[in-house]
């Protein structure tokens, strides 16, 4: 718990320090759990991951393919001239075979800066509906 207070801290201080950074976060925030809220429509067996060319491997795990976007993206949003690029992995619980992690990245830039984007992580477990 004190790790997440501190990172709240921390986040609120970024916020404050450049509002326009912070309302694009905000808005990338608002599209991933926009796409985590879909997968609860989805019948638990079709919950896919996004085209697996939107995702690289490295050292750290899996992370998004910047490069590739937007032709590997699972799909695009465009507000107040930003496009954001969403893209999920579906990954089975290795000791709970009923339960699958859900991680969305929404991921935007401006120009030629680097990529930014914000990520969210659910779970959904297979009730029998």
């Amino acid at each position: 718990m004190g790790l997440l207070s501190l990172a709240m801290v921390q986040m609120t201080a970024v916020v404050a320090s450049n509002p326009i950074t912070s309302s694009k976060t905000r808005v990338a925030t608002d599209l991933a759990q926009a796409a985590l809220d879909r997968f609860q429509d989805v019948p638990w067996s079709e919950i896919r991951s996004s085209h697996p060319d939107g995702f690289q491997q490295d050292t750290g795990g899996v992370s998004p393919a910047f490069s590739r976007f937007p032709a590997a993206a699972g799909d695009s949003v465009t507000m107040q001239g930003t496009t954001y690029y969403r893209i999920w992995q579906v990954a089975p619980d290795a000791e709970v075979p009923s339960l699958k992690t859900i991680t969305v990245w929404c991921c935007w830039r401006q120009g030629e800066s680097p990529w930014r984007q914000a990520v969210l992580v659910t779970q959904r477990a297979d009730v029998g509906y």
